[in-house]
């Protein structure tokens, strides 16, 4: 990280560091949700993506990134400096708004390496396992670690646009293409359509299971045991909304980013607006704050890598190195004064 201090002004860095403190409050304020009262806004532009983070660039938008919490990343190995497995989906539109699939690819130990042509999301529980599954055109994948390839998962053959894999229980969530969703089980062998979800556009899952969705109208909804909940507090009228997957620290809540504004939705059917905004033209195509401390962004199809607690170092040193050199200034024009005055 020492590239942002080597490459960019005072003025930026303090921005970044700024900037992603507050993003890492994004994941934390279900614990404690920051009143709009107390704190200003703080919009994110794009001087927070400098050139110098970039992990990966290709030739296609890039839609999805995921960065599984289990033991694919996160199991004891020898080699404390590995990089994060992070796994991303490709896609562009054609003339008339139809996605055209790009690829979902891993990228494992800074290289890139499609997995499936047509794969289209990626979801994983949060426990020991090294299992990460694969929603693609004509059903479910497992990520094979040991070869670096995806293999196909039970019997499920629909074309499908969203996954969402259950903690402590082989359940997984399918959303399929017609924007019907499933709950899948017994090693991917069993399919119950769950009816109560009606047209939903993407789906996500909070750490105690609860299922959260949109419709067409951009409006939330949360499903559990207790059946589908409208979540109340956020704009009726939106163009673009984004469900994210939630961050390692929050249990019953997921972020949610509508038309730039951000989002807390709560299992209890309830939305904390958050008081971060992101500029038109600084809106990532994906996100990935799952980890909190290693954070990834895409734009102009690369993807950014933030190290929050590099950041954050970064610019604490920096704002200490500027006020010691402010005083130090100060100290030497009264000393000068000093010497002019006793002569």
């Amino acid at each position: 990280m020492s590239r942002i201090i080597q490459t960019a002004d005072s003025e930026v860095r303090m921005q970044l560091a700024t900037g992603f403190v507050l993003a890492l409050l994004i994941g934390l304020a279900s614990a404690a949700p920051v009143s709009n009262e107390k704190h200003g806004k703080f919009v994110v532009t794009r001087e927070f993506f400098p050139e110098s983070l970039v992990v990966y660039s290709g030739e296609h938008e890039i839609v999805n990134i995921f960065v599984p919490l289990n033991g694919l990343n996160y199991a004891e190995k020898p080699d404390d400096d590995r990089k994060i497995i992070l796994f991303f989906v490709e896609a562009d539109e054609d003339d008339s708004g139809k996605r055209i699939d790009q690829g979902l690819y891993v990228l494992k130990d800074g290289v890139p390496k499609k997995l499936l042509d047509h794969g289209r999301d990626a979801s994983a529980a949060n426990d020991d396992s090294q299992e990460v599954y694969f929603a693609a055109e004509d059903g479910i994948y497992l990520y094979n670690p040991e070869e670096n390839s995806a293999e196909k998962y039970g019997t499920v053959s629909d074309s499908i646009i969203g996954i969402a894999k259950e903690n402590n229980s082989d359940v997984i969530y399918i959303l399929t293409e017609d924007f019907e969703v499933f709950r899948v089980s017994e090693a991917g062998e069993k399919k119950e359509k769950i009816e109560e979800i009606v047209g939903a556009q993407q789906i996500v899952l909070d750490y105690k299971n609860n299922l959260y969705f949109y419709d067409a109208d951009k409006q939330p909804f949360v499903y559990s045991k207790d059946g589908v909940k409208k979540i109340e507090g956020t704009p009726e009228h939106a163009v673009k909304a984004h469900l994210l997957k939630p961050s390692l620290y929050t249990e019953d809540s997921v972020p949610f980013i509508v038309d730039g504004k951000i989002y807390i939705l709560y299992a209890d059917g309830s939305a904390q607006p958050f008081d971060i905004e992101i500029a038109p033209d600084a809106q990532p195509s994906a996100y990935s704050m799952e980890t909190m401390l290693m954070q990834y962004y895409a734009l102009d199809n690369k993807i950014y890598e933030f190290d929050i607690m590099d950041i954050m170092i970064d610019g604490i040193l920096n704002t200490m190195k500027e006020i010691l050199q402010h005083y130090m200034d100060i100290i030497q024009e009264i000393l000068a004064m000093e010497i002019f005055n006793s002569k």
